[in-house]
């Protein structure tokens, strides 16, 4: 080999190695995306689905105690008549304080909001399900380090509805 065909071999290789870089930045952009947390902005104007009340004195632990609140998108709201929720349903579940005042129970700071996002090639081992958890008024710090199989421990108890346990009225 001359010279020439030796620098010639230089720069293709050279350049099917960023090439190569190239798509494999991509892969991992596109990797930490699907497992970033992503925060429903304005779920608050979505379809309320309904609304719990756990007041003290119950079964359940006071980290559940308050008023649950359930919202979905357009495409979780489908997904409730069936029970079979499409790609891209999202339902948001969001505890605030419950307070008594006077006889009347009102709501007041946000204690969590837990969200389901549905992608079953992504999420195979928790029935097409990412479960999120923001802790308070936190919109960036996922407090789900399990990738969901915690919550799908429980979710699994609804498999007749898509792992749903609401249900729209």
């Amino acid at each position: 080999m001359d010279t020439k065909e030796i620098t010639f071999w230089l720069k293709l290789s050279r350049r099917n190695i960023r090439i190569l870089l190239v798509f494999a930045l991509i892969s991992v952009g596109m990797a930490w995306a699907a497992d970033s947390a992503q925060y429903p902005d304005n779920f608050r104007r979505w379809v309320h689905v309904g609304t719990g009340v756990i007041l003290p004195g119950g079964v359940f632990p006071e980290n559940e105690q308050g008023m649950h609140h359930i919202f979905a998108n357009q495409k979780a709201v489908d997904g409730y008549v069936s029970g079979n929720f499409p790609d891209g349903a999202v339902i948001v579940y969001e505890l605030r304080e419950a307070q008594q005042k006077n006889g009347v129970i009102i709501e007041g700071e946000r204690r969590r909001v837990d969200v389901m996002i549905k992608d079953a090639s992504l999420y195979k081992s928790t029935g097409g399900w990412k479960f999120e958890r923001f802790m308070g008024n936190q919109q960036l710090q996922d407090a789900v380090h399990d990738s969901g199989s915690s919550c799908f421990q429980c979710h699994i108890n609804a498999k007749a509805h898509g792992f749903v346990f609401s249900q729209n009225r």
